[in-house]
């Protein structure tokens, strides 16, 4: 299990700690990491929770796409967002190229009874099409224990959806987050309150 420093003092630390707890809550994103850890505003902010920290990253990107959406497709703040999103692996993607979280989560997914390669070949299609309709993005769900087939059912939904570019975006933020509070949950603080 992954020891967090409490808030105060991570709140108080060099930024390569701060990195490594967002690293541990998201996965590591140098645009995350911009907009978050080296922005002062989003530092200044009255946190005082990791559950709290995790809301105010949710805000903040959602804030982010929805400015990047009124600015255009051509905005800067569209290569940010698919640096956040795009740094979650593909579901069924090799452990290899999976952060021992995402191994975690990912288990039931590609389970011994999943780790066909009918199975995997499935979710690689529909990490390309995903990927082809949203250029930059990567499917993020949270997991949460649901099977293959939940899960290729949702990602067939969100590919046959109607959905823009910036809202599949707010859907990825919103899912991240979720599944930041699911890790934030797995974790043992060393002292004082999450």
């Amino acid at each position: 299990m992954t020891r967090l420093p409490n808030i105060d003092e991570f709140k108080s630390s060099p930024i390569g700690e701060q990195v490594n707890v967002l690293d541990t809550l998201f996965e590591h994103s140098d645009s995350l990491v911009w907009f978050t850890l080296k922005n002062s505003q989003f530092m200044r902010s009255e946190w005082n929770s990791y559950q709290e920290l995790v809301k105010a990253v949710e805000t903040k990107l959602l804030q982010v796409c929805e400015d990047t959406e009124i600015e255009g497709i051509s905005s800067r703040g569209v290569d940010h967002l698919a640096n956040i999103v795009g740094a979650h692996p593909r579901l069924g993607d090799s452990k290899q190229n999976l952060s021992s979280h995402s191994k975690q989560e990912q288990a039931n997914l590609t389970g011994s009874a999943n780790k066909s390669p009918e199975v995997l070949a499935r979710l690689n299609t529909l990490n390309q099409k995903y990927e082809t309709k949203y250029e930059g993005l990567k499917f993020v769900v949270f997991v949460n224990g649901r099977s293959y087939d939940e899960i290729s059912e949702v990602m067939e939904k969100r590919i046959h959806s109607n959905n823009s570019w910036f809202k599949e975006c707010e859907i990825a933020i919103k899912e991240m987050s979720d599944i930041a509070v699911d890790r934030l949950n797995k974790c043992v603080e060393i002292k004082g309150k999450i």
